[in-house]
C-alpha cells in the first residue's frame, strides 16, 4: 500500500509490471478465476505448525488484519463483501500450512499496525502491503518477506505529465495517508507529513523554483483513487501493483508517469512479541518451494511481484538493483 514508510504501503519488477498487471486486469469488479490446484492449497505441516505458540494456535481462528482497498492486492468484491486479492490467498495459504483456520479482516491502514501492538493484540499479524521499515520496527512490529513491489505515479490522459519528483511540485497529488508516497511527497519538500521541517533536509520544490507540493491524504487508497478520478487531483502516487491495476480499469484517462521506483520488500507484519517470526517464514518458504506460491501470483497475473525462498527473511528493508533506487532524494 506504497503501504510503506521512509523506507519506507510496497528486484527488476518495474518495466515488467505493464504487461504482466494489464494482462489481468479487465475491470474493477474482474476477479480472477483461481485452478483447482489453487483454491485447494496446501495442508498443514506438522513440523511447521508446531513453531506456531500454543496460545495462539489454541485462539484459532486467528484474527489477520488487511485494509481492503489495495486492489488487486488486497480489495472487497462488490459482488459478495468478501475481502480477496493476492495477498489474502496467501495469508489463507499460510494458515492451511499451520494447520489453523483464520478470518480477514478489512481495516483502516493507520490503524493496523496500533492493533498489533496491543496487549493482548488484536490480530494475530496484518497482510497490507507493506513494507518493512525502521521506525516500524522500533515499535515492535517484525516484518517477513513476501514480495518486492515498486511505486509509481498515475497522471490523467491529456492532463499534466509528471516523470520525476520535482513535477509534483505546484500540483495537488493523491496518496494513502500513511504510505510510503505519503511521506516521500513531503519529504520531497523536507517535511514530515503535515509540514513539520525534517532537521538536515531541503526543500526540493523551492529549490527547483517551484511552488510547494499540495499533498492530499485519504484514509483509504479508495478515496485517494476517488480524487484523481474525479479530478480534483493532479498526480495520484502508490504502489506499482496497484497503479496498473487502476490504469487499466481507467483505459483512456488514465497513465502511468514516468518509471517505477522505490522497489522494496512486501512483508507480513507481526508484533515481534508474536514468537511467529520463524513459523511465518518458514510457511512462506515451504509455499514458494512447493509451487502454491507460484500458483497463487499466476491466477492473479503478478508474478513479477515474486521472490526466491532465500528471499524470504526478517526485517529486510531494502532492495537492490534496478528499480531500487529511491524515489526522491534522501537527507
Amino acid at each position: 500500500m506504497g503501504r510503506r514508510v521512509n523506507f519506507s504501503r510496497r528486484a527488476g519488477i518495474a518495466l515488467l509490471f505493464p504487461a504482466a498487471l494489464l494482462a489481468a486486469c479487465g475491470s474493477a469488479t474482474t476477479t480472477p478465476t483461481a485452478t483447482s490446484s489453487a483454491a485447494s492449497g496446501p495442508a498443514k505441516q506438522a513440523t511447521i505448525a508446531a513453531e506456531v505458540p500454543a496460545a495462539i494456535a489454541a485462539a484459532a481462528p486467528l484474527q489477520i488484519a488487511t485494509d481492503a482497498t489495495y486492489q488487486p492486492n488486497e480489495y472487497v468484491d462488490p459482488s459478495t463483501g468478501e475481502v480477496k486479492g493476492w495477498d489474502i490467498d496467501l495469508a489463507k495459504a499460510v494458515c492451511k500450512v499451520w494447520g489453523v483456520t483464520c478470518t480477514i479482516n478489512n481495516v483502516t491502514f493507520a490503524d493496523i499496525i496500533p492493533a498489533l501492538l496491543e496487549n493482548p493484540s488484536k490480530y494475530v499479524m496484518a497482510w497490507s502491503s507493506y513494507s518493512p521499515t525502521a521506525p516500524r520496527e522500533a515499535k515492535g512490529i517484525d516484518f517477513v518477506t513476501y514480495a518486492k513491489v515498486g511505486e509509481a505515479w498515475v497522471e490523467h490522459v491529456g492532463g499534466a505529465t509528471i516523470s520525476q519528483p520535482s513535477d509534483m511540485c505546484g500540483h495537488n497529488v493523491a496518496v494513502e495517508g500513511g504510505t510510503t508516497e505519503e511521506s516521500d511527497a513531503w519529504g520531497f519538500m523536507g517535511q514530515n507529513p503535515g509540514g513539520a521541517p525534517i532537521s538536515g533536509d531541503v526543500n526540493h520544490c523551492k529549490a527547483a523554483g517551484k511552488p510547494d507540493i499540495t499533498v492530499q491524504s485519504f484514509a483509504t487508497q479508495t478515496q485517494a483513487d476517488a480524487a484523481l478520478n474525479s479530478g480534483r487531483s493532479d498526480f495520484g502516487w502508490l504502489d506499482a501493483s496497484v497503479a496498473y491495476y487502476e490504469v487499466k480499469v481507467r483505459a483512456g484517462k488514465l497513465q502511468i508517469g514516468g518509471q517505477v521506483c522505490g522497489i522494496a520488500p512486501y512483508g507480513v507484519a507481526i508484533a515481534h512479541s508474536s514468537g511467529l517470526q520463524q513459523a511465518t517464514q518458514d510457511a512462506i518458504k515451504y509455499l514458494i518451494d512447493n509451487g502454491f506460491y507460484k500458483q497463487t501470483l499466476d491466477t492473479w497475473n503478478v508474478a513479477t511481484v515474486g521472490v526466491t525462498s532465500s528471499d524470504v527473511g526478517l526485517n529486510v528493508n531494502s532492495s537492490t538493483g534496478s528499480g531500487a533506487q529511491a524515489c526522491v532524494p534522501k537527507y
